[in-house]
């Protein structure tokens, strides 16, 4: 973890939303199982941006029914983080293909091999930011600029980006 997979899906989220008729996102699809079952995230799903009101949700059919029939046909965009069991998305039941044309569900998962068992169709692996990029991303929150101003402080600099190994979230 902390390479930036759930900023980047937040990010994501953010620039390309206003460009779907119905968009969700669940920030931690694996917390909200834990404490609330699947019914729980139907349930956010539904009351996000899709536009449901207070709907009661009974059991697992009825939510997958309310939700296939929300989007059905509609570009949509999902995004689902923090997906670490397989199950979690099968128990929600989200067909792609019936959703309209142009709609994307984005999976943040650290388990590829949940992903290639639900039939992704496109993996994308974040990668650890390089040298130069983690030296930027210190500088701008240990210092709040983009030099180091001291030499005692460059050793010390050089010494927490060597552990950090590019992870943003270490930074």
């Amino acid at each position: 973890g902390g390479v930036g997979k759930t900023t980047l899906a937040g990010v994501l989220y953010g620039r390309i939303s206003h460009q779907f008729n119905a968009c969700c996102l669940i920030d931690d699809v694996s917390k909200v199982f834990k404490y609330d079952g699947p019914i729980g995230v139907q349930k956010q799903i539904l009351h996000s941006k899709l536009g449901a009101e207070t709907i009661q949700i009974y059991n697992l059919h009825d939510g997958t029914n309310l939700i296939q029939n929300r989007l059905c046909r509609r570009r949509a965009l999902l995004i689902f983080d923090n997906v670490d069991h397989n199950e979690q998305l099968e128990k929600l039941a989200v067909n792609p293909k019936s959703l309209g044309s142009g709609s994307r569900i984005i999976i943040v998962s650290r388990d590829a091999h949940i992903l290639k068992e639900y039939g992704v169709n496109t993996l994308y692996k974040v990668q650890p930011l390089n040298h130069t990029n983690s030296l930027q991303l210190f500088r701008r929150k240990a210092f709040k600029c983009d030099n180091i101003m001291n030499d005692a402080y460059k050793e010390l600099t050089y010494g927490i980006l060597d552990i950090a190994c590019g992870l943003p979230l270490a930074l």
